[in-house]
């Protein structure tokens, strides 16, 4: 045990543990008036994950790099199985969306953990041979394996979700350099699939209502704009110094809508005010930034990729999950790193950080 734990980088950590305490306090309140005690939930599976860090941490990333297409291919039968057999479940407020693995007492939304098993794949499969010999085929074998799953899990419906793997390309320009042609074309491309995307079946009707109602914040403010509205109120009521753990009304009202989970940050907002918002930015800075120097330190291009991978996946549900609550973006079901309840979430994240941190200490000690 004193191995695995000497293996653990606790500059990465420290500031992950303050994120998950913070987030369990705003469970802890923001639940109260739930029918269930979800920080309990997230305690156990906290439990559960940190056990398989540690568990792995006694293995070196590139043993796991190495295993890259098994691991990627089995979460590929993942996505399939949630899609085409009976284990695939439709829960939640998903408008039937089939995005989850299981029975109704045990589920799995397997779309969480195959960023990461996708993530890993490109990565290894990319950092095999140096920069200047990566070759354009090669390029198109790491897109068509990041668009795939992406594409099934659009299919379920879960746009947010499939846009979220595209976050993975970032590796190519960071492998053969940021073109400016290549960053026209793919605008292009983006924008004519999006059209293509909004004149077919494949964006429903509600997702739609989504980005109308985005583009029109002060209207149906009972309607598709009810939670965004309550999360601007519950932010703005917090002030500079909160209204104090249980104290937000919004939250304890239950205006705030899934206030554990998606909207959270407007709980935890409305309990400690602008300088709890100052102190949660802080902490995901420190985090980030220091998986971004295990990047720059990493002893092979392949785990210099996946802690890079890393930071642009977590960095970008960062963003979208703030920007979602303050009315940035549209509204769209991404938790927040570290601090919502979510066991998919929650797993995943730890297993990829478990490969994070055994870079780290292979830059340490090699």
């Amino acid at each position: 045990m004193r191995e695995r734990l000497r293996r653990l980088d606790f500059s990465i950590l420290v500031p992950m543990m303050l994120l998950m305490g913070l987030g369990l306090l705003t469970q802890y309140s923001a639940g109260r008036s739930g029918p269930s005690n979800v920080w309990t939930k997230q305690v156990v599976f906290y439990g559960i994950s940190f056990g398989l860090v540690l568990f792995m941490a006694t293995r070196s990333p590139i043993q796991v790099l190495r295993k890259s297409l098994w691991i990627y291919s089995f979460g590929i039968v993942l996505l399939f199985l949630v899609a085409f057999s009976p284990l695939g479940l439709k829960l939640g407020a998903g408008e039937g969306a089939r995005r989850w693995l299981g029975t109704r007492a045990f589920s799995f939304q397997p779309s969480e953990l195959v960023k990461w098993t996708t993530l890993l794949f490109v990565a290894d499969f990319l950092g095999r041979r140096p920069t200047d010999q990566v070759k354009l085929q090669e390029i198109a074998i790491a897109v068509f394996a990041v668009l795939l799953p992406a594409a099934i899990v659009a299919k379920q419906p879960d746009l947010g979700m499939a846009f979220s793997f595209l976050v993975i390309l970032i590796l190519i320009p960071l492998i053969k350099g940021l073109n400016w042609k290549w960053v026209a074309a793919g605008f292009a491309a983006v924008v004519m699939m999006s059209a293509a995307a909004w004149k077919t079946n494949l964006i429903k009707p509600y997702q739609k209502n989504r980005i109308v109602d985005f583009l029109n914040p002060k209207t149906d403010l009972k309607g598709g704009n009810y939670q965004i509205n309550q999360a601007k109120i519950a932010i703005g009521a917090g002030r500079v110094f909160g209204q104090g753990l249980t104290g937000g009304t919004q939250t304890q009202l239950n205006f705030l809508p899934v206030k554990t989970t998606d909207f959270i940050f407007a709980a935890w907002a409305e309990e400690r005010g602008f300088l709890g918002i100052l102190l949660v930015f802080t902490l995901f800075s420190i985090f980030l930034s220091r998986v971004i120097a295990v990047a720059k330190n990493a002893k092979t291009l392949a785990e210099s990729y996946f802690c890079a991978g890393a930071v642009a996946i977590l960095g970008l549900n960062i963003l979208v999950n703030v920007a979602m609550v303050i009315g940035s973006l549209p509204n769209k079901g991404i938790v927040l790193p570290f601090f919502s309840y979510g066991g998919s979430s929650t797993l995943s994240y730890f297993l990829g950080i478990a490969i994070v941190m055994g870079a780290a200490y292979r830059a340490k000690v090699l």
